[in-house]
């Protein structure tokens, strides 16, 4: 049973872009990778951490090899409940010069993000409001997704 409708977490997604602050002057910049180290460093791994939203929320999500992605997200700032408690979403997600592309379940528009990387960290970052979420890349799908 679904709790949440796909299209609710859509929305919330882009709602979410929409009352993000400006970054402040202060914020560090982090590398952007090129296309092909972020494929390398993507593929089959697993993305977890915090969206800035409002709500925020946590989430963790598995990019496999074939081009799907399964996540988790709850409101923050549950993390040790998100794999028990969490909502459960799919997609698809690409890269491309816009950045991580990712088209979730019963979405048509996609979402992109440019990913700043600092050795194992992430940022995700909107053209529009900065830095919207960070977290941490990890090799494989640990939290079995």
């Amino acid at each position: 049973m679904r709790l949440i409708s796909m299209e609710r977490i859509g929305a919330i997604l882009v709602l979410s872009l929409t009352l993000l602050a400006a970054p402040t002057q202060a914020e560090e910049t982090w590398p952007t990778p090129p296309l092909e180290e972020l494929r390398k460093l993507l593929t089959g791994a697993t993305l977890t951490g915090e969206i800035k939203a409002q709500p925020p929320y946590n989430f963790s999500e598995y990019l496999a090899e074939d081009g799907t992605s399964r996540g988790r997200m709850i409101e923050c700032c549950k993390p040790d409940q998100l794999l028990t408690k969490g909502i459960s979403y799919s997609g698809e997600w690409a890269l491309s010069e816009e950045g991580l592309c990712l088209t979730y379940e019963g979405e048509e528009k996609k979402i992109c993000w440019t990913l700043q990387v600092k050795d194992d960290r992430f940022r995700m970052v909107d053209k529009h409001f900065g830095p919207i979420g960070e977290g941490t890349i990890r090799a494989g799908n640990p939290d079995n997704l």
